[in-house]
């Protein structure tokens, strides 16, 4: 993570009003994937690539690492620190469902493994005591059969018009 954080340089980015407009709500994101080799060796979506390619990524977009603030003139704004990043929670985790199972339900919500969404509809602070920019929640299936990748971010984070 060290290489990460060199890159990353201090800026703001000032939220427009129709930014904060949308901020009450999180994006989120459920990705599928389906190992072709399911019950082979584990060797599917190794945590350790998708840690470093999610690293990268954040390079790219170094507002998913700020912290909500307000500025001297009263506007909200991300303000990204490179002494202090606010890192998004990133967890993973094993699950007893299989992907066939969700593949039967047609991807169905219902049929997700328990707690894949980690945060709710809106931001909101968490145990860290501040509002995180992204969340990241990869769960892998039984048998090595796939993974489950919930992602959620603020609508203002990267759909508004300050970025």
């Amino acid at each position: 993570m060290e290489a990460f954080v060199l890159v990353i340089k201090a800026q703001q980015f000032a939220l427009s009003a129709w930014d904060m407009s949308t901020s009450h709500t999180n994006i989120p994101f459920i990705y599928y994937f389906k190992n072709p080799n399911s019950g082979s060796v584990n060797d599917f979506m190794q945590s350790n690539k998708l840690r470093a390619s999610f690293l990268k990524a954040l390079e790219e977009f170094p507002i998913l690492v700020g912290h909500i603030t307000v500025g001297k003139d009263g506007r909200c704004l991300v303000d990204v620190n490179p002494h202090n990043l606010n890192m998004p929670e990133y967890l993973e985790s094993q699950s007893t469902a299989h992907f066939r199972d969700l593949e039967k339900a047609k991807f169905s919500w219902n049929a997700l493994p328990q707690n894949v969404a980690t945060v709710g509809a809106f931001p909101a602070v968490g145990v860290s005591g501040i509002i995180k920019l992204v969340n990241v929640n990869i769960i892998r299936l039984a048998e090595n059969s796939g993974l489950v990748l919930f992602v959620s971010i603020p609508h203002y984070a990267v759909d508004g018009v300050g970025y």
